[in-house]
């Protein structure tokens, strides 16, 4: 069983072409039966691909005796003369500061260590011990969580070029018969048979139902439906991708993933779908924690005719349909009112927006004026008409001015509207005030009563923003 069992891992490594020659490949183990056959496997065979092992052990901190299984794991790195590597993390704490489930914090916590380890050591590869029966397990918990072909496809032999699987052609009873053909015992996880966690329920209660009332080999053809599936997923997402970049707008927030609507309506539902998975993996690194009915709801925020609208999703990711213009984002921290006097000359700080606004007085003949800003985050104002104090404030209800250039007045709500500001932002936009006057929307324009006049003697010239000058 020994020779056989390797020599068949040998021949998946190279058919997927898993391993390069003279890489350096990070081994995951855990200390079960799957991490702990994948660790002798490929030190069996690491001479033949002429690669350099490197073990790590990641202690999640969920049971009282979880650092036995790193004491376990270094004994058996050391048996084979290997370097080890491990680190522990407090894993209920950070589901809850990640805002996940246990299982998605888990795989986000592993994820990044065997990320940090790889820059620390100069790994290319990562070696993780999921088989055929944990492709099967992962189609059925797919399938009822209602993911789509992505979902169905399992667990692919390789990720990102760098994840790679090596047991992913065998089942668990034949790991398990290599283990005892080399005398080996694995730890036991209590956590695997933990049915609190949906995977464990799958595999210890549905798969064992569905094997013996409705087909006993439903591993083998979930493991097929997953293969054939990869590859039509694969095609699709590679179309997907390339869709995706045609639809996508340069921002200039790098925070931020911006799709041109109209360009991403032009395409067959498949592929928004896809278009939409692949801008939160993009923007967030992953989509594990959204399912069918939150891009359903995506999609109706950018069918429907509200040209403004905002959709909270998992993991503190905001969509929002910003006219023309569709965006992921970070949920912003909500800005309240705020109001700050505004310092003449001087510089104020604005806490609200971590910015500043510097204020210059100016006594001068209209020939000596210097050419006018364009009244975006650089102003100049007839200081003759302005009363102080002056306040730096967020909209409030009923403002109204009126715009540089116009004839008569606005509502604040409806100019915001005509230059198409999303709502999630608007509470974010400044304005210079004296009483009920505005007299600069900043970022954007000034007030047309307040603008330099030929008789204009003395003018008041802002800056909004860090470390601004006046030459």
């Amino acid at each position: 069983m020994e020779a056989r069992f390797v020599q068949e891992m040998y021949r998946f490594i190279l058919q997927h072409t898993m391993i390069e020659d003279g890489e350096t490949v990070l081994v995951a183990v855990s200390g079960g039966a799957d991490s702990l056959a994948l660790l002798y496997g490929l030190h069996a065979l690491h001479t033949h691909l002429n690669c350099h092992l490197h073990v790590v052990h990641l202690d999640h901190g969920i049971r009282d005796d979880s650092d036995a299984d790193a004491q376990f794991v270094c004994e058996h790195a050391v048996h084979l003369w290997l370097p080890f590597i491990e680190h522990a993390v407090d894993l209920p704490h950070l589901a809850k500061q990640w805002k996940l489930s246990v299982e998605a914090a888990g795989r986000k916590a592993r994820y990044e260590f065997y990320e940090s380890v790889c820059a620390q050591i100069g790994a290319t590869k990562v070696a993780l011990g999921h088989h055929r029966d944990d492709i099967a397990e992962t189609v059925l918990m797919n399938l009822l969580r209602g993911t789509g072909s992505d979902g169905l496809k399992g667990i692919a032999p390789i990720r990102a070029g760098k994840f790679i699987r090596p047991l992913a052609a065998f089942t668990r009873q034949e790991i398990e018969a290599f283990l005892k053909s080399i005398n080996l015992v694995p730890r036991l996880d209590s956590t695997n048979t933990d049915k609190r966690y949906l995977r464990n329920r799958i595999r210890h209660e549905l798969v064992p139902l569905l094997e013996q009332d409705y087909n006993s080999n439903i591993r083998t053809g979930l493991s097929r439906t997953a293969e054939v599936l990869n590859a039509e997923s694969d095609y699709l997402g590679a179309i997907a991708r390339e869709t995706f970049d045609l639809c996508r707008l340069p921002s200039s927030q790098s925070t931020c993933i911006v799709l041109d609507r109209e360009k991403f309506l032009q395409n067959h539902i498949a592929l928004q779908r896809r278009i939409l998975r692949h801008s939160i993996a993009e923007f967030f690194g992953q989509v594990d924690d959204f399912y069918f009915e939150h891009f359903q709801a995506i999609l109706g925020l950018i069918n429907r005719d509200k040209p403004n609208a905002v959709l909270s999703l998992p993991n503190g990711i905001q969509f929002r349909r910003a006219y023309e213009q569709l965006v992921f984002a970070k949920t912003p921290v909500e800005t309240g009112d705020f109001a700050y006097p505004l310092n003449v000359p001087g510089k104020t700080f604005i806490p609200a927006l971590n910015t500043e606004i510097t204020a210059y007085l100016y006594d001068t003949s209209p020939d000596d004026f210097p050419p006018l800003p364009d009244g975006t985050f650089e102003a100049m104002l007839d200081y003759s008409e302005i009363q102080l104090p002056l306040i730096v404030r967020n909209r409030r209800q009923g403002d109204r001015f009126q715009p540089h250039g116009m004839h008569g007045t606005k509502k604040i709500k409806d100019f915001f509207m005509d230059i198409k500001v999303p709502g999630s932002e608007r509470n974010r936009i400044p304005m210079l005030v004296y009483g009920d006057e505005i007299l600069w929307v900043i970022g954007f324009t000034t007030n047309e009563r307040f603008k330099i006049q030929p008789q204009t003697q003395r003018y008041l010239h802002l800056h909004y923003g860090k470390d601004e000058t006046v030459s």
